[in-house]
């Protein structure tokens, strides 16, 4: 294979990395299940994923938690 290929095939991977990490890092913080998110980020779109835990938003209990530390 060429360097452009090889170059490419690896910002693919990147990419697609990246797509699934944002969604699972903003369901860990969110107090939501990690690996249903992932789940869903893979069946649908990373960025329908986005969306929802945006509008969502965090659960009672890391709500709550974050009241608390306040």
């Amino acid at each position: 294979m060429d360097s452009t290929a090889v170059l490419f095939f690896v910002l693919v991977i990147f990419l697609f990395w990246i797509s699934i990490w944002v969604p699972a890092t903003m369901a860990a913080e969110r107090g939501r299940s990690v690996f249903g998110w992932l789940l869903l980020t893979l069946f649908f779109s990373p960025m329908i994923t986005i969306i929802a835990l945006l509008v969502l938003g965090p659960t009672v209990e890391k709500a709550l938690e974050r009241m608390h530390r306040r």
